[in-house]
C-alpha cells in the first residue's frame, strides 16, 4: 500500500495540476494499450473531451504497469488520477456495487431509463470517486477460454479457471474451481497449466493472443459486460458547468457506440479467432438451463455477502425498475 502511494504521489507532483485555462487529465487505465475496447471506449471518449474543448482539455494514461488493477480505486480517489477506466470487479474487495451491474437486463435505453448508473453513484461518492460513464453491452458479453474441449459431463469438474468474483457463480455451477489472477498474468498460467481456462469477455482474447494457448472458446457465452469510467469527485467538482457538460456528452457517446458495436465486435472476434485454429466447445443442456439464473443470481448474491444493505437495496430498485430478475 505504500508503494502505491509513493507512486501516486510522485504521479501528482509529475502532473501538472488542473487549471482553468489549459487541463491536463491524469487518466488511469486497467488495461494496456492493446486492450480490445480501447477503441470504442477509451480513445473516442478523450479523443472527444479533447476536439469539444478545442484543445483545452487533454489526458496523459497511464496503466497497469503504474498502478496494478485490483489496486486502482485508492489513487483515484486520492486524487492521484483524475479519471479510471476499468471494470467493477477489479475494486469488488472495496464495494461489489458496479459489479453488479453486469447483471441488469433490458437495452441502454432501458438502464438509463431506470436511474440505476444515478443509485450506484450515490454509493461510489462516499469513496470521493463519480460515475462518469457506464458503457455496457446486450448478454452475451463474457465467456470461457479453454485448453481442452469440455467432455461428456458438460461441465467443467476438475478444471481451475481463471476469473474474477463476478465469475464465481459460473464457474461454480459448471464445477470449475477459481483462481483470480491480473490480466498480466493470464497467458503464461495458461501456458504453463497453472489454469485450465480464463473467463473474461468476448471481444479481447485475440489482441492478447490467448488464442495460442487455449484453444477452445465455451459456448453459450454470458453476462453483461461493463467498463465504466469513474471521475475524482473533487476534480469533478472544480470543473465549470460547460465543462462538465462536454464530459458528460463524450461519455454519453461512448456508451451510445459501446452498446451499438458490440455484437458486432463480439462476431468478428470469433470468427478471427475461428479462422487461426480455434474451435467451439459447448457447455451441456443442463449447465445451459443454469447458466443465465447462475450468472445473475450468483452475483447478486456474492456481492450481498460483501455489502448486504446496499446490494439489497439495490437489487429492489432494480427489480423496481424491471432491470434485474
Amino acid at each position: 500500500m505504500k508503494i502505491i502511494q509513493s507512486i501516486a504521489f510522485a504521479i501528482v507532483l509529475a502532473v501538472p495540476a488542473v487549471t482553468a485555462d489549459a487541463q491536463q487529465f491524469r487518466m488511469l487505465s486497467s488495461w494496456d494499450k492493446n486492450y480490445a475496447n480501447n477503441p470504442v471506449i477509451l480513445n473516442p471518449f478523450m479523443q472527444g473531451v479533447e476536439a469539444a474543448s478545442k484543445g483545452r482539455m487533454k489526458f496523459t494514461v497511464s496503466g497497469p504497469e503504474t498502478v496494478p488493477p485490483f489496486e486502482q480505486l485508492e489513487p483515484l480517489a486520492s486524487g492521484a488520477f483524475d479519471f479510471l477506466f476499468t471494470a467493477g470487479s477489479y475494486h469488488f474487495g472495496t464495494t461489489p456495487i458496479l459489479s453488479v451491474m453486469g447483471a441488469l437486463e433490458g437495452d441502454l435505453a432501458s438502464v438509463r431509463a431506470s436511474g440505476i448508473l444515478e443509485e450506484a453513484d450515490k454509493y461510489y461518492k462516499k469513496f470521493g470517486v463519480k460515475i462518469l460513464a457506464l458503457p455496457i453491452t446486450p448478454n452475451g458479453g463474457y465467456h470461457i477460454m479453454l485448453k481442452q474441449p469440455v467432455g461428456p459431463s458438460g461441465d467443467l469438474q476438475g478444471r481451475k479457471i481463471r476469473g474474477t468474483p463476478v465469475y464465481a457463480s459460473v464457474i461454480t455451477m459448471l464445477g470449475g474451481a477459481m483462481t483470480v489472477l491480473p490480466p498480466a498474468e493470464i497467458y503464461t498460467s495458461l501456458e504453463k497449466g497453472v489454469v485450465d481456462g480464463a473467463a473474461w469477455p468476448v471481444n479481447g482474447a485475440l489482441s492478447f493472443r490467448w488464442n495460442e494457448v487455449a484453444k477452445y472458446l465455451l459456448r453459450p457465452a454470458f453476462g453483461v459486460e461493463t467498463a465504466p469510467i469513474l471521475v475524482n469527485l473533487n476534480t469533478w467538482n472544480r470543473l465549470s458547468e460547460e465543462d462538465r457538460a462536454i464530459i458528460q456528452q463524450e461519455a454519453r457517446k461512448v456508451e451510445d457506440l459501446f452498446f451499438r458495436d458490440a455484437v458486432r465486435m463480439w462476431r468478428e472476434e470469433e470468427t478471427a479467432l475461428l479462422a487461426q485454429g480455434v474451435s467451439l466447445t459447448f457447455m451441456g443442456d443442463a449447465q445451459k438451463s443454469k447458466l443465465q439464473d447462475a450468472w445473475s443470481s450468483g452475483m447478486w448474491t456474492l456481492a450481498a455477502e460483501k455489502q448486504r444493505n446496499d446490494v439489497e437495496a439495490l437489487r429492489q430498485f432494480a427489480r423496481s425498475k424491471k432491470v434485474a430478475r
